[in-house]
């Protein structure tokens, strides 16, 4: 093998690697087994939990999954690129996914919250020239570009991560819903009371 190819395959494989490993870590979903439940029963309280948590959701009650709508918010700490040095803002959103599914003695729920970062502006910085290939004419306009598309087609949202701590906190709260109600203590035989002293 030439030292070019052998260059470009050292240079691929990590690329193919972390492009895997990425794509396999948001299929991955944090799931808890409540018991002796249906899954039915756990997909309706999940639809509780999550429209308080994001608003409108998608239910589909055939397949018992739920996605919530986009909740955006704005952070100068957490974006996971250079603006957090000098703390400049950065447009954020959450999506959750949940599932519900039968399982050995009750039902297995699965949740997984994104975590993604607003990125048309630094998309357009970083590869302005996307529509030059080799010409040394100049590149499309943004508006050749943007033609026929809408708005919401041209924003570019870049997965950052997974909000594990939500995730916990919705899942502990259906587990919460679903445990038996505590037994109350059995009464006890009470001597009777003794004579005061005279």
């Amino acid at each position: 093998m030439k030292p070019a190819g052998a260059l470009a395959l050292l240079v691929a494989i990590p690329l193919l690697l972390t492009g895997c490993a990425e794509g396999f870590e948001r299929q991955r979903y944090q799931s808890r087994l409540i018991r002796d439940v249906s899954p039915q029963e756990v997909f309706q309280d999940a639809q509780e939990i999550l429209r308080r948590e994001f608003g409108p959701v998608r239910a589909d009650p055939e397949s018992l999954r739920i996605e919530t709508r986009p909740v955006e918010f704005r952070t100068r700490t957490t974006s996971g690129t250079a603006r957090d040095l000098y703390r400049a803002p950065s447009t954020m959103r959450r999506i959750a996914r949940f599932v519900a599914a039968p399982a050995a003695g009750g039902a297995v729920a699965r949740l997984r919250v994104e975590i993604e970062r607003l990125d048309t502006e630094r998309q357009d910085a970083f590869y302005p020239d996307r529509g030059r290939r080799l010409s040394d004419a100049p590149a499309d306009t943004p508006i050749q570009r943007d033609a026929a598309t809408t708005q919401r087609q041209n924003t570019v949202w870049t997965f950052v991560k997974r909000d594990y701590r939500l995730e916990r906190a919705i899942l502990a709260e259906l587990l919460e819903r679903f445990a038996p109600a505590p037994e109350p203590p059995a009464p006890q035989d009470q001597a009777p009371p003794t004579d005061a002293a005279p």
